[in-house]
């Protein structure tokens, strides 16, 4: 039970009618934010070619992962600035994005890790405010080979870091590839076979870069190029060779063959192949 002198009912009355206020506002802004959410762009990651991201210089972008963020990697002179929190990361672009846009890798503490393009947003392809990634798979993803080598009653503990394991050993070609890392702990670079043609079927042309060799493993880099003068999506079946156990690229969609030199230095119509497969007997 409360007293309400004389002289306070006026100012009760007024302090009703702001909090009644402040209760609408807030209610109007949740529900604001809620819609914002729910028409936020959902993409489900299947652990096949990069997560394509459009930014607008000066506009934030928010993309939010399966998982809590742990770390990832981008090129020393970037024009991205990225914030993250949990598992969510805010990308800032400068002037200085392009159409072909910069490469980064966003890895989970769950050990899971996703190739992430990110590009200036066009009229065809307009900027993404939001956007929400599904990942089905487990956050520990091992080979057949390699549960068979846990120890009885061990718990499997996976470690992306780890070149020996067929993800790991992706995650390591996208970095010296792409990234400029130096080598690949326990692999043997060869140029032996660079420049050599292993596709040219009149639709797409392919050469080896360079292969890693390791006692488990083998990575195939390959340039692959559209020899149509229309677009084409790239099938990963066409690169399967014997005992291939993953397949990557950096890009999933190519653009038909350049018509003028400012397509050609874009070169939306090439892209890098990663090609893991067992290691070759000799």
């Amino acid at each position: 039970m409360y007293l309400i002198k004389a002289g306070m009912k006026g100012k009760v009355k007024e302090d009703s009618v702001k909090y009644r206020m402040l209760l609408t506002t807030g209610a109007l802004v949740a529900s604001l934010l809620l819609v914002f959410s729910a028409h936020a762009r959902e993409l489900e990651y299947r652990g096949e070619g990069e997560i394509h991201i459009r930014v607008q210089p000066g506009e934030p972008t928010q993309v939010r992962f399966p998982g809590k963020i742990a770390g990832g990697f981008r090129k020393r002179q970037s024009a991205l600035s990225l914030d993250r929190k949990e598992s969510d990361l805010i990308l800032f672009s400068n002037e200085g994005i392009s159409e072909e846009g910069e490469a980064l890798i966003v890895r989970l503490e769950d050990g899971r890790s996703y190739p992430v393009r990110v590009q200036r947003a066009s009229e065809e392809f307009p900027r993404d405010p939001q956007l929400r990634i599904f990942d089905k798979r487990s956050s520990s993803i091992f080979d057949e080979e390699e549960e068979e080598e846990l120890a009885p009653g061990e718990s499997p503990k996976f470690d992306k870091k780890k070149p020996n394991t067929v993800s790991g050993f992706m995650r390591e070609l996208v970095l010296a590839t792409e990234f400029g890392k130096d080598k690949i702990p326990g692999y043997r670079t060869t140029d032996r076979y660079r420049g050599e043609t292993v596709l040219n079927d009149g639709t797409m042309k392919a050469t080896v870069d360079r292969i890693f060799v390791g006692p488990s493993l083998w990575g195939y880099v390959i340039d692959a190029s559209n020899e149509l003068d229309v677009s084409q999506r790239v099938n990963p079946a066409t690169f399967r060779l014997d005992g291939t156990r993953a397949i990557s690229m950096t890009n999933w969609e190519l653009s038909g063959k350049p018509l003028n030199i400012e397509q050609q230095i874009a070169g939306k119509h090439k892209t890098k192949v990663y090609v893991i497969t067992k290691a070759k007997k000799k």
